[in-house]
């Protein structure tokens, strides 16, 4: 998957091919529903966000500056929309007097263990805490999972998290230090750590 392959697809898909549109989905669909369901920390919440990111994405293609990268674009409107959605279910929460809920994140099997090649118990143990970690991720502050997951599993800089998020650059630093001091506590009550 290439620069050059996205934009062939989006040629296709500006010439109105379905084929185009299809590729482009199934290349990304898997991409931008989890990035979705990191920042909801919801299945279904995910799944409509997915389908909403496409939709935009899809109608906004002619606009698209062909001789740009597509993934950063594409992350862009998915971000976007979870921020909104996620500000809009906060504010619907809080004038119904709810708390945010976050349900439990995929799960370990023994032949995903074994297919791997590697250590078994090294890789429970890495798995075990890949999953305590992104349930501790689930439980932080919208904002606060918001950085943490733009940071961590997209791999943005400071300066690109505040332009997605709409926030200062400070705050977003400041979010990640409090964040990642939540999750150390989490998993160093879990696994006996000394903090």
């Amino acid at each position: 998957m290439t620069i050059d392959d996205d934009r062939r697809l989006i040629l296709r898909c500006r010439n109105g091919e379905e084929d185009g549109y299809r590729e482009l989905m199934i290349r990304y669909e898997k991409y931008v529903y989890t990035l979705c369901l990191r920042l909801t920390g919801n299945r279904e919440d995910a799944l409509d966000l997915t389908q909403e990111t496409f939709i935009r994405v899809l109608r906004g293609l002619d606009g698209f500056q062909i001789n740009r990268p597509f993934k950063p674009w594409l992350r862009q409107v998915a971000v976007r929309l979870c921020l909104n959605h996620l500000r809009d279910e906060g504010a619907n929460r809080a004038r119904n007097g709810l708390s945010l809920q976050h349900p439990v994140g995929g799960e370990l099997t023994l032949a995903d263990t074994l297919a791997s090649g590697t250590d078994p118990s090294q890789e429970v143990e890495w798995r075990d805490l890949n999953r305590h970690l992104w349930k501790a991720v689930g439980r932080l502050p919208p904002l606060y999972r918001l950085v943490v997951t733009l940071r961590h599993q997209e791999g943005m800089s400071y300066e690109e998290i505040a332009a997605a998020a709409g926030l200062p650059v400070g705050t977003v630093k400041t979010y990640l230090f409090r964040a990642r001091n939540r999750l150390k506590q989490e998993l160093a009550a879990i696994y006996g750590w000394e903090v």
